[in-house]
């Protein structure tokens, strides 16, 4: 009996930049190694630095959702309360 060959990490980086390139970016850098974890990536509609998650490309929630969204490491978490 055969059992089912696991993807390699090669294989899921293809896989994952293709999702990209489909969706209308292009990687700046190599990927981050999960689909939930943002990644570098210029829009070729508008040469616009985004950080999409593959997750979001694939469900079409990603393009431009935010005017200036900054890198994840320099987003700031924000008060869900607000002021007041």
């Amino acid at each position: 009996m055969m059992g089912h060959r696991k993807t390699t990490p090669a294989e899921r980086a293809a896989r994952a930049e293709q999702i990209l390139r489909d969706g209308g970016y292009q990687a700046l850098v190599p990927y981050p190694g999960l689909v939930s974890t943002p990644w570098a990536a210029m829009c070729t509609g508008c040469n616009t630095v985004r950080y999409p998650t593959v997750t979001e490309v694939q469900q079409d929630q990603c393009k431009h959702v935010r005017p200036e969204q900054p890198p994840p490491s320099r987003r700031r978490q924000e008060d869900p309360g607000g002021p007041g």
